[in-house]
């Protein structure tokens, strides 16, 4: 296939254009050329900001592609743009969203345990922007509106969780992994025990193709996400396994971690269950995903030998935290005791 991808030179961009020249597929990057991967030279590339939209029309109107990858449209008029430029010369858009559409109360997640991709539907929502919403969710939810009510090309969108692995730009994958390798303990919210899934990077780069070539995600939306449901407890372990020790999570309840440690947050804790429902993408395209056990330890060695050079968020009080964990087993200890 001729395909053109529109960022696509970081984390699951990346290793997706690495798949797709590995399957024998004909790349173009649309990019600023700011950062340039290993497969550079094997791919073609057109530069631009496609927040430009004048030059990105120019740039690209008419250019014959069988399929679109955008991972970097985040308003409605950036799909509106894009299927402007490619209609009638392009045969598939697939669209990145993200299942930050849900939050801000769109979807009870209590009671939508797994939820679906139609458990909530967007033909009400207007294109503004709501005081004290998330405007990265709300400008992924009009771009998923935008494409389901005007889409005069075949689109597929696809929504992704926190997404984790090696080279994470968002230092998330880093601040547990970080922990794991000094091999000390780490504390959690007490609040933040819901269970979740979350997306190795590589399965989010395979899982783009596979929606992307498959003829039965012709206007579809759909869930990706690891197939395991974790808890902060099953999450930690691996990963201190992988770094060669045993993980020890300390539950402390928030008030007392924020006397200690003012913005403290471990990535992925939350008070929610956050579950999707993957058996739409299942049943249409074969979605499947890596082992976590085997990702992780993928993961967290490329972290070993290529330690980021600055700490992951609040790691300069790590001596506090670990601290804080063994006060608070001690006074669980007096209390147990006491009774």
């Amino acid at each position: 296939m001729k395909i053109l991808v529109i960022g696509g030179t970081r984390y699951m961009g990346r290793i997706m254009v690495q798949n797709l020249l590995d399957q024998g597929d004909d790349v173009t990057i649309f990019s600023r050329g700011n950062t340039q991967p290993e497969w550079w030279d094997q791919v073609g590339h057109i530069q631009g900001d496609r927040n430009d939209r004048d030059d990105f029309n120019a740039k690209l109107k008419g250019a014959p592609f069988d399929a679109v990858v955008d991972t970097q449209a985040y308003r409605w008029e950036d799909v509106e743009s894009a299927i402007g430029t490619f209609e009638g010369s392009v045969g598939r858009y697939l669209f990145v969203s993200t299942g930050s559409v849900y939050l801000d109360g769109k979807l009870d997640f209590f009671t939508h345990s797994p939820f679906k991709e139609d458990d909530v539907n967007w033909d009400t929502l207007d294109y503004t922007y709501p005081d004290g919403e998330d405007p990265y969710g709300v400008g992924k939810r009009h771009c998923e509106k935008w494409l389901n009510e005007n889409s005069r090309i075949p689109y597929t969108i696809v929504r992704i969780p926190a997404v984790m692995g090696w080279d994470d730009p968002t230092s998330r994958m880093w601040w547990w992994a970080q922990r794991a390798l000094d091999g000390q303990g780490v504390i959690v919210p007490s609040e933040h025990r819901g269970p979740f899934r979350t997306l190795y990077s590589a399965d989010g780069a395979a899982n783009f193709i596979r929606a992307l070539k498959s003829p039965n995600t012709v206007n579809q939306t759909y869930h990706i996400a690891m197939q395991e449901v974790m808890t902060i407890e099953r999450w930690a372990d691996p990963l201190w396994k992988a770094a060669g020790y045993e993980s020890a999570v300390s539950f402390i309840p928030t008030k007392v971690i924020r006397k200690t440690l003012e913005r403290y947050s471990p990535p992925l804790s939350r008070a929610l269950p956050y579950i999707h429902d993957l058996s739409k993408a299942e049943r249409d395209f074969g979605f499947t995903t890596t082992p976590v056990e085997e990702w992780i330890q993928t993961t967290v060695d490329w972290y070993r030998d290529n330690q980021p050079e600055n700490d992951s968020a609040s790691y300069q009080r790590r001596g506090d935290e670990v601290a804080l964990a063994t006060r608070w087993a001690g006074i669980i200890e007096n209390a147990i005791s006491a009774i």
